[in-house]
């Protein structure tokens, strides 16, 4: 990534932050509301109750609530740790299709231009142990595999 791929990222990634932080306010908020609803239920059961109200409905409906949002909250708050972890594994499993894409294509080669079973076996054996060597590995990291299967059949 170059510096204007990055710059960008992080002014895209700062914008739903902000939103995030935002809605976790208004989350809250409402909490604060549900929690001020309950209270009033159990100050009007106590002090003045009213007959043929069923005040343990009316707490049951205000629980879910809150139990609903407080969930929402949590939901938000843990959003953006799981999309880091997720873009993690996306790269690094493409870290891991990149080098088995060159070491099949490699494979592949080397069974091509034998003549027989056992000269392919003996060609595998050579690539499996030059894609093992740090410069190599380097090399393959570092470029694309088309050329980095270009570059090692030429060798």
């Amino acid at each position: 990534m170059n510096k204007a791929q990055t710059d960008s990222a992080t002014e895209a990634s700062a914008a739903p932050q902000e939103e995030r932080a935002a809605d976790l306010c208004v989350v809250a908020e409402l909490v604060e509301i549900q929690m001020s609803i309950a209270r009033a239920t159990q100050r009007e059961a106590l002090q003045a109750p009213q007959p043929g109200v069923d005040y343990c409905q009316r707490i049951a409906t205000v629980s879910r609530a809150v139990r609903l949002t407080l969930l929402l909250k949590d939901k938000l708050s843990h959003q953006a740790a799981e999309r880091r972890k997720a873009a993690a594994q996306r790269e690094a499993a493409q870290e891991d299709w990149h080098e088995l894409r060159v070491r099949l294509a490699m494979m592949s080669a080397a069974s091509e231009v034998s003549k027989d079973e056992e000269e392919a076996d003996r060609r595998a054996d050579e690539v499996c142990e030059r894609l093992e060597r740090p410069e190599v590995a380097e090399l393959v990291e570092a470029s694309r595999a088309e050329v980095a299967v270009a570059a090692l059949c030429r060798r």
